[in-house]
């Protein structure tokens, strides 16, 4: 075949495979009946991350498998996390939340469950947190997030709670559920996160409705 009539040929074979596809239906999504992958990062129409989908958060997460919201300017903003194992002595250690949190800020909603062993607690909790953030809370945060364990963080967390006032920096407002005492039961706080009203159920089946102080005394129970 001549040079000539081959380019023709050729030319004519492209332009009928594209005019073939252009009448093509558009690709179908692709399915997979299974895939083995560590994090899936859920992005957005502007390609920002929005949704953190993992089997650990390290550093300071590894042990916690679940996923992440992720706001607009590229900040945590809750999600469910779980973990559960036995430790060395065969006591369970278990735990599960799902959290909502305030704008540039930490969680103000979490519905949480707690096992220690044979001491478990779960329930509603609703906290109360600044708009603004002081000097001193900012640090504690930074001092938080950069903490190496979860033993450290928890130790470092103590220790700003106990200097900085409660209003300041996170105020448990209402608890809804079980507690470690085998209780149901509602707490009301103050908005220094100071328990004042209590309606409990215990695990005897005795039913009050309790008044408390600011230090936490009951200085009025109604029975039936």
């Amino acid at each position: 075949m001549k040079p000539l009539k081959l380019y023709a040929a050729f030319t004519t074979g492209i332009l009928v495979t594209l005019s073939f596809a252009a009448f093509q239906s558009p690709e179908k999504p692709t399915k997979f009946d299974e895939i083995t992958v560590g994090r899936i990062n859920i992005v957005d129409s502007l390609d920002r991350t929005r949704v953190i989908i993992a089997g650990g958060f390290p550093p300071r997460r590894s042990e916690l498998a679940g996923l992440l919201f992720i706001n607009q300017d590229g900040r945590e903003a809750g999600g469910y996390v779980y973990s559960g194992t036995r430790d060395e002595e065969g006591k369970i250690q278990a735990g599960a939340t799902l959290t909502f949190d305030q704008y540039r800020n930490d969680q103000i909603v979490a519905l949480s469950y707690d096992h220690s062993g044979d001491r478990k607690r779960q329930g509603l909790t609703i906290q109360d947190r600044p708009d603004t953030l002081s000097d001193l809370v900012k640090e504690a945060y930074r001092a938080i997030e950069g903490a190496a364990t979860a033993a450290i963080r928890d130790s470092v967390t103590k220790y700003y709670l106990s200097i900085i006032p409660r209003q300041d920096f996170v105020s448990p407002r209402l608890f809804v559920g079980r507690d470690f005492a085998r209780s149901s039961l509602v707490t009301l706080s103050d908005p220094a996160g100071r328990p004042r009203l209590r309606l409990q159920v215990d695990s005897l089946g005795e039913a009050s409705i309790m008044f408390l102080d600011t230090t936490g005394r009951v200085v009025r129970t109604l029975t039936p």
